[in-house]
């Protein structure tokens, strides 16, 4: 079960002098900080922002705190005061997003370039994840996601041989493979077939073969 992890806490930042005034609380005169409280609103404590500032002063003798009407809540120096990660987590989390994908994009990249190199000189034993009701004239299904196999390598020729069991999507045929089932005899079919060497960069780029595995 998935959970989101969302929530807010309260928050107070100091933003500057503000003057000499005279406190109604200790009936003096003093010094007044103006302060802003504020409220920040959060997913997985990453993507955060900054709601409901308020700005208030507090006198420095007594430390009592009086509402600060000339304000504005968007002054520089109160959004200022305001401490950057909590103003700008969600900038933080939109960029480690942002990293994911680009690491995921050039990771794709490199695996796709290993596989054309694959193809470009298959080896005997090389399993190619692929839809075979792409190679069929009255296939069983609309898509059969299964395996060839390489089984022999003869110059510019390759013999392939034909998994027996296919699925709807590429799953299936991910986790054959991935558990060592795709490598067994009995997974294959009696049927070969040998196309040119040059017709698998083809079917890799038409979306028939999906996956290289050496």
């Amino acid at each position: 079960m998935f959970f989101i992890s969302w929530g807010s806490r309260g928050g107070w930042a100091e933003v500057g002098p503000a003057g000499l005034r005279h406190c109604a609380y200790c009936d003096k005169d003093s010094y007044f900080t103006r302060m802003v409280a504020y409220t920040v609103r959060h997913i997985y404590w990453i993507f955060r922002w900054v709601t409901g500032k308020t700005p208030y002063l507090v006198c420095g003798n007594c430390g009592a705190e009086h509402a600060d009407d000339a304000a504005d809540e968007a002054h520089k120096d109160v959004t200022k005061a305001i401490p950057a990660w909590d103003r700008r987590g969600w900038l933080v989390g939109l960029g480690g997003i942002g990293a994911l994908v680009a690491t995921g994009s050039i990771a794709a990249a490199a695996d796709r370039q290993s596989d054309t190199v694959s193809l470009a000189a298959p080896h005997v034993g090389d399993i190619y994840e692929a839809d075979l009701a792409r190679l069929m004239t009255h296939p069983d299904a609309p898509v059969m996601y299964s395996t060839l196999r390489v089984t022999k390598v003869e110059g510019a020729m390759v013999e392939l041989e034909f998994g027996r069991t296919y699925y709807n999507d590429w799953r299936g045929v991910d986790r054959d493979v991935n558990a060592g089932e795709a490598n067994s005899e009995a997974y294959y079919g009696p049927e070969r077939e040998k196309v040119p060497v040059s017709a698998l960069q083809k079917m890799f780029e038409d979306g028939t073969l999906h996956d290289v595995r050496r």
